[in-house]
């Protein structure tokens, strides 16, 4: 179960659970994926129509070779059809990276688009070759997906929770008990369908915690005989608000409220252990007194 090429054990530690993620946790990358497929199927079919019903037209025909007609060795046809591919990626990669608030998807469309137009203009001349490249990118996606799916791995072990991510290059976190302040669950639609979703612990030192800032500001400014003199007025709310990435938190755990509860049980134990061991230090020290008072009364 243990792999302690990753990480090793304390003395007496024990792991006590092994997860990993749902697979339905990955589903926006796995949808993605899909997505590709589905835009390579519709991107042929719009070709295949576009060849048989409009680049037959002499009149777009026309049109297209005043428009499109202006670099050499490609025919207008196949620069429009250039232009919808590169149009639906980019677009595409947008707004799921709006949606997902991070740049990483329009960089892998604009990789895809880069891919496809590359093998089609130096190796493969035919527009089939964009739509193959959009299928192999679906099937190579979902089959990457899984493997960094599965490349997470999660352990609660005796004295602390362990979280390793392999993929490409390994990451290792780990959190003990004692240094746990909050712990913060958060469970989708599909999540609380199938029962799974993901633990943030949240460390005495903030880690585990994000920021969401917003920032307004008023300026004003008014003419003078030398120049201008001008007021700014600005002010910053922001809340911190639990954030992680996959491999910093229990990432699409099965049964989350389980987990919560077991992991909720250790914090407790962890800090009522400096307590009781106090507690028998002071039992220790008071029997030992004890003991010396009848030694010297005898």
């Amino acid at each position: 179960m243990n792999n302690l090429k990753d990480f090793e054990l304390f003395r007496n530690e024990k792991i006590e659970f092994s997860l990993r993620p749902h697979p339905l946790s990955f589903m926006r990358y796995y949808s993605v994926c899909l997505y590709l497929g589905f835009l390579a199927m519709a991107l042929y079919m719009l070709y295949k129509w576009l060849n048989q019903n409009v680049w037959l037209n002499p009149s777009i025909s026309w049109i297209l070779n005043v428009l499109f007609g202006i670099i050499p060795g490609v025919s207008p046809e196949e620069l429009v059809s250039l232009i919808i591919f590169w149009a639906i990626l980019v677009l595409s990669g947008f707004l799921i990276g709006v949606s997902w608030v991070s740049k990483m998807p329009l960089l892998y469309m604009i990789l895809i688009g880069s891919s496809g137009t590359l093998l089609e203009v130096y190796l493969f001349p035919e527009a089939l070759t964009k739509i193959a490249t959009l299928l192999f990118s679906a099937v190579l996606g979902l089959f990457l997906v899984e493997v960094y799916r599965r490349g997470h791995r999660f352990f609660l072990t005796s004295y602390r929770i362990i979280a390793v991510k392999k993929f490409i290059w390994k990451e290792v976190r780990e959190v003990m008990y004692d240094k746990i302040t909050d712990i913060y669950v958060h469970q989708g639609l599909l999540g609380r369908i199938f029962n799974y979703g993901t633990i943030i612990p949240i460390s005495e030192s903030g880690f585990g915690l994000g920021e969401d800032a917003s920032l307004a500001a008023i300026s004003a400014e008014a003419a003078a005989k030398r120049g201008s003199l001008g007021v700014i007025f600005s002010g910053k709310r922001s809340v911190n608000r639990p954030k992680a990435s996959s491999y910093f938190s229990l990432y699409g755990i099965p049964d989350p409220k389980r987990m919560r509860g077991i992991i909720g049980s250790k914090m407790l134990e962890m800090k009522e252990t400096p307590i009781l061991r106090r507690i028998e230090d002071l039992l220790r020290e008071e029997r030992r007194k004890k003991k010396h008072d009848e030694n010297e009364g005898a």
